[in-house]
């Protein structure tokens, strides 16, 4: 993928098939020794603290998007910096812990209408709202708990932009995490 190229929008039914591989992949949720010790050796105590609050699938998830940006990284003959490998293992703590069942509700709503998301999610509600409020903010939620674990301020920004809808020209970086993300 070219620098600062967006990824491609999936058909519908690319985009379901690769959301139910997906679900199928979260129910191996376990990290490798070798990458346990990667995310040990390159993440701060308070960062390392923050990813282990993961869920391990969520932990796995990381783990695979880091590992797929060093892939694409390679590919363009480039190495990803230390602020852009820590912020794929921590671009999704935000999130905080979920039911598999809103995972799901989040990923139908989405499909029938993003705008449908910001009018059932919320912030002081049900569980299940509460739930898919966080996820669709997510990427601030994140953001601010690494400004509290005194993040560089480049992880802190990957990882607040992560969900924008094209990343600018200017940042290849930012754009191998989304592409690392929508693979992973």
């Amino acid at each position: 993928m070219p620098a600062g190229t967006a990824p491609r929008p999936r058909p519908p039914l690319a985009r379901a098939i690769y959301r139910a591989g997906q679900f199928f992949r979260g129910f191996v949720t376990a990290v490798d020794p070798h990458d346990a010790r990667s995310v040990a050796a390159l993440l701060s105590p308070a960062e390392l603290q923050l990813f282990l609050a993961q869920r391990p699938r969520d932990r796995r998830h990381a783990v695979l998007t880091m590992r797929h940006l060093e892939r694409i990284a390679a590919l363009e003959d480039a190495t990803p910096s230390e602020e852009l490998r820590t912020a794929a293992l921590l671009h999704d703590i935000g999130k905080g812990p979920l039911h598999v069942e809103d995972r799901i509700l989040y990923v139908l709503l989405e499909a029938i209408s993003p705008t449908l998301v910001d009018r059932v999610a919320d912030e002081h509600a049900s569980r299940s709202r509460r739930a898919l409020w966080r996820l669709r903010h997510h990427a601030t939620l994140g953001a601010a708990q690494l400004t509290a674990a005194g993040s560089a301020p480049r992880v802190i920004e990957l990882t607040a932009t992560h969900h924008l809808p094209a990343p600018p020209e200017d940042d290849p970086e930012l754009a191998w995490l989304l592409a690392a993300d929508e693979s992973a």
